[in-house]
């Protein structure tokens, strides 16, 4: 199986000034490459901002792939998000799912460049929980910080004949992880994996909710409430356009 690893990276608001002090190499990559099924094809998708102090870097892309080149079955790709606006995160990982679908992936993981995989045999245990629902369910390790809800997702090629996107886009950032969550929670086809886990050691965010400037504990809520609602109308409309097909 090829299996297309979706991640948009950013080195904004972080301090650093090596591609070794980065969330992608620090903990994404080296995490799955020790957690990995070495039996599948992996790509790492990964989306950068044109003039990025890190990511934009030949020395540093140069180093990522040779990091990635020595391990078995594991390649990476650089693919420039310069004409999406920023911290519109969903189309970020709406681009690289085309890509990645487009290269014929036959699974997706999408993910934050901030993720450490703490287990074991997640990969071939995603699989074969697709192949259980017909290739036609949510599933992945649970973050140990958020058990509630999928923060990173694993879907099958199905998921674009359902929605033709990875996220509406009508969700910038904020309230992604719910919609997919609660899609496919609507369809009765969510199937975390309760006993593998990763961790988010991103620390704060890197982006503000729906890109709104927000001063205040009130203009937050404001815009909470604002995107929550949205969230549901979106969830709702996706869940009966499914059911009609």
């Amino acid at each position: 199986m090829k299996i297309g690893l979706l991640i948009p990276c950013t080195s904004r608001n972080r301090e650093w000034s090596d591609i070794k002090e980065s969330y992608l190499y620090k903990y994404t990559i080296r995490s799955l490459l020790v957690t990995y099924d070495k039996e599948h094809t992996y790509k790492f998708y990964v989306g950068i901002d044109k003039n990025d102090k890190i990511y934009d870097n030949e020395d540093n892309k140069g180093y990522l792939i040779k990091l990635c080149s020595v391990m078995k079955n594991v390649e990476i790709e650089f693919i420039y998000m310069d004409d999406i606006q920023k911290g519109h995160l969903t189309v970020m990982w709406n681009k690289l799912f085309k890509t990645a679908f487009d290269d014929d992936c036959n699974y997706f993981f999408q993910c934050g460049d901030d993720i450490q995989f703490q287990t074991k045999g997640w990969v071939n245990t995603c699989i074969s929980t697709q192949m259980q629902n017909n290739d036609i369910c949510l599933t992945g390790p649970l973050d140990v910080n958020n058990t509630r809800l999928l923060t990173q997702s694993f879907v099958s090629r199905k998921h674009m004949e359902l929605f033709g996107y990875y996220f509406p886009p009508e969700i910038i950032n904020w309230f992604c992880d719910d919609w997919i969550n609660e899609v496919y929670r609507g369809l009765n086809k969510f199937v975390p994996l309760r006993n593998y886990v990763c961790n988010n050691l991103g620390g704060q965010p890197r982006y503000d909710i729906n890109n709104d400037t927000i001063h205040t504990q009130t203009q937050f809520k404001d815009s909470n409430m604002k995107m929550r609602k949205k969230c549901n109308e979106l969830v709702k409309r996706d869940i009966e356009r499914n059911i009609q097909k």
